[in-house]
């Protein structure tokens, strides 16, 4: 519990030392689209942008290999009792 603590409270530090040597004001283009914001509002958008494509990008696979591995066990249930029925 005590490190679970100390992890947490160093990667605040990290963060807060990373806020304040990034403040510089960045302008950020996009089409006809322009914002001014501090450099360090940008890096943690994009970064809870990434986690957030990531996690959606992740549960789909997980979907898919779950819905796969469901048919494939239907699929051997239906040729298991397709050969008991023929014997």
């Amino acid at each position: 519990m005590r490190t679970k603590i100390i992890f947490i409270a160093l990667l605040f530090l990290l963060f807060a030392i990373l806020a304040v040597q990034n403040t510089v004001s960045t302008e950020l283009k996009f089409f006809l689209w322009s914002i001014n914001t501090p450099l360090i509002v940008m890096i943690v958008v994009i970064f809870i942008l990434g986690l957030v494509i990531g996690l959606i990008s992740s549960s789909m696979y997980e979907r898919k290999a779950k819905k796969n591995e469901s048919s494939s066990k239907y699929d051997i249930a239906d040729k298991s009792t397709n050969t008991v029925n023929k014997s």
